[in-house]
């Protein structure tokens, strides 16, 4: 992979992950209900643009073909070289998930059913919501990474709903691609591509966002297989995915953009205009773009996994400590100067929450990775038989 590419995907990674807390931030402690009814400085409105559902939700889809770019892709040239990779490809790929994904559920675990307890009273874990998925019988499921795929969230950390999803994308992509490595047997090649198919339809029928996802994650890999770029300009692809997803933030908003198919168009444009930069780049024989050079764009992508996973729980706290400071219902009434002074307040926390949290998880996946390839058995490549 190019240093172009690279460094377009260190500064996309930690600024998407940035713009998922930010708009979760500002659901929690900024209510900006009269946008439309009265007039505000320029800066309630650059916060109001920022903070939308739409570009919150379209992080995620970026994340989607990002995480299909780098492993599906790569995974796909891998098997063509006609080496085993199955083994080491699945141990990669569980130990990079599960790695944050195992810590940061134990934080969600011991946040809420603590401040459930503690925090009673002040409306925070009180919603509804939040009710219905504090039970204990679904943290299994979220360590089989079938959250939001067969069973409900466990607690307030709705922002694990996609892991469950990104992983099994991992699994079904190492078994589908198979059958373009002689280095198995043809009868074990066609094997794993059947038990990936039977693990889509399992996976699909619950009706869940995991097949549509899985559509945009594979054109992920696409961008990183193509042989040839659609456009030669960066800038020009940069350009014109820009400009769609302004458009598309101004005319989808609050319940619009949950209805269907408009959910799903606005996702297959963001995701087809996203890869086609990635694929662009791919092809560039510069440097890529000049603002994605500074160094702290890798620095803030070691730890943005770990932004996005760990957050949500944190919120909670902070906005039961909201409540404690300046009243019960205080996050709900028009924003003020203070409100967005918390928002921010709580962003930086929780940066720097997800920092600390990743020097103890994320940024030791390598030593897991060697560690489980010493420890788990390797049993020798199936003998290729016929093509």
């Amino acid at each position: 992979m190019s240093q172009a590419v690279s460094r377009f995907i260190d500064a996309v990674r930690w600024i998407a992950a940035l713009i998922v807390a930010l708009h979760h931030c500002n659901n929690v402690f900024v209510n900006q209900a009269d946008i439309m009814k009265a007039e505000h400085d320029a800066p309630v409105y650059v916060w109001w643009f920022l903070t939308s559902y739409t570009f919150a939700h379209g992080a995620v889809v970026v994340f989607f073909v990002l995480s299909g770019f780098l492993v599906g892709g790569a995974a796909a040239n891998r098997a063509r070289t006609g080496k085993a990779y199955l083994r080491n490809y699945l141990i990669d790929r569980s130990s990079r998930i599960y790695i944050v994904l195992v810590p940061a559920l134990a934080l969600s675990v011991f946040l809420d059913l603590v401040g459930q307890r503690f925090f009673a009273g002040l409306g925070v874990y009180e919603h509804p919501v939040y009710q219905a998925a504090l039970k204990l019988e679904y943290i299994p499921a979220t360590l089989v990474s079938l959250q939001a795929i067969w069973f409900p969230i466990f607690g307030t950390n709705a922002a694990l709903w996609s892991l469950g999803m990104e992983f099994w994308y991992y699994v079904i992509c190492g078994l589908a691609i198979a059958p373009l490595c002689a280095a198995y047997a043809t009868s074990a090649r066609w094997t794993a591509f059947a038990i990936a198919v039977v693990l889509i339809v399992a996976l699909s029928l619950p009706g869940s966002y995991f097949l549509f996802g899985g559509v945009i994650w594979a054109l992920g890999a696409l961008a990183r297989i193509a042989p040839r770029p659609l456009m030669r300009s960066k800038w020009l692809a940069l350009f014109i995915w820009a400009v769609a997803v302004t458009i598309m933030r101004l005319v989808t908003r609050g319940a619009i953009i949950e209805a269907h198919p408009l959910k799903e168009i606005v996702d297959s444009v963001n995701a087809l205009l996203f890869a086609n930069i990635l694929l662009t780049l791919r092809f560039d024989e510069g440097e890529g773009f000049s603002l994605c050079r500074a160094r702290f764009h890798a620095a803030f992508s070691n730890f943005a996994y770990s932004l996005y996973a760990t957050h949500w729980p944190i919120l909670m706290w902070l906005q039961a400590f909201a409540a404690l400071a300046f009243g019960i219902g205080w996050n709900q009434q028009l924003a003020t100067p203070l409100h967005y002074a918390v928002a921010l307040g709580a962003l930086a926390i929780v940066f720097t929450a997800a920092y600390v949290f990743s020097r103890f998880t994320e940024a030791r996946t390598d030593r897991l990775r060697t560690w489980l390839r010493r420890k788990i058995p390797g049993a020798a490549p199936l003998a290729a038989t016929g093509a």
